[in-house]
């Protein structure tokens, strides 16, 4: 199992201090950032990309749920609430958080959540690898098929009773949200009922390719690169939107490049 990089985000700083030591303690962990209010961690979060996101419940600005709505599921990492208050645990488990530390805790305390989160982390790494295979077996198939054959052409839209159609080569950039994803093509957005992975999968494959585990770009949207730390780069599209090529999808837009980065 790789790395896996925590993010703190606790507006104490004995707290963080604390969960700072613990981490360094750790084999394998590395730190991504701290932050000591919500609108910092929001920033963070989008920033760094961590495997790992220890949330304060309580902190001003934006508290810890509301880090959650900013950022939203889909694009939240493995999450392990901390707080002084055990009324918060139910809610807690409630946003899908993988354990909750009720302050002071321990050192087996801490240990023990964060073995829930390392399985879990590696479960998640597993199922997005087998992902990736089975998007890289689909385009390859495509490949093999007869020129005119490169993926479907258009996408059945239906809303409020109307059924309208949206030529791929207009989409700007996809973004997954759980079952479905949003498609961003000429300032408009468009929900469709669809996995990413599944919509990639039908997709041209020269044309778009998977960026990251919430999102997927049309190339011929794409701008520029700026290199980021960790293997991470910023993509810009034509329109100015910036997304993030993780280390874990570069390969993919290496391919489509036919170069390194």
């Amino acid at each position: 199992m790789g790395r896996i990089r925590c993010l703190i985000a606790d507006d104490e700083k004995p707290a963080r201090l604390r969960l700072e030591e613990l981490i360094q303690r750790q084999p394998g962990l590395e730190l991504a950032g701290t932050a000591a209010d919500g609108r910092q961690a929001v920033e963070l979060l989008r920033r760094s990309q961590p495997d790992l996101l220890f949330l304060d419940v309580q902190m001003p600005e934006l508290d810890g749920f509301g880090v959650l709505a900013e950022v939203g599921p889909e694009a939240m990492p493995v999450t392990i609430f901390v707080t002084a208050y055990d009324r918060y645990a139910i809610r807690a488990f409630e946003a899908h958080a993988i354990d909750y530390l009720l302050k002071p805790f321990s050192d087996e305390r801490f240990e023990a959540a964060l073995e829930r989160a390392r399985r879990w982390i590696e479960a998640q790494r597993a199922s997005e690898l087998t992902q990736r295979l089975v998007e890289l077996a689909a385009a390859a198939e495509a490949g093999g098929h007869q020129a005119g054959k490169r993926g479907i052409d258009r996408i059945v839209l239906k809303s409020g009773g109307r059924v309208t159609f949206l030529n791929t080569g207009e989409i700007d950039w996809i973004e997954a949200a759980g079952v479905y994803v949003y498609l961003h093509a000429g300032g408009k957005t468009h929900l469709y009922r669809s996995t990413i992975g599944q919509l990639c999968a039908k997709l041209d494959p020269r044309r778009f390719v998977r960026v990251h585990r919430s999102a997927a770009v049309n190339t011929e949207r794409i701008r520029e690169l700026h290199p980021r730390s960790h293997g991470d780069y910023t993509i810009v599209l034509q329109d100015g939107t910036e997304l993030t090529l993780s280390r874990k999808y570069r390969a993919a837009l290496e391919s489509w490049l036919g170069q390194p980065l």
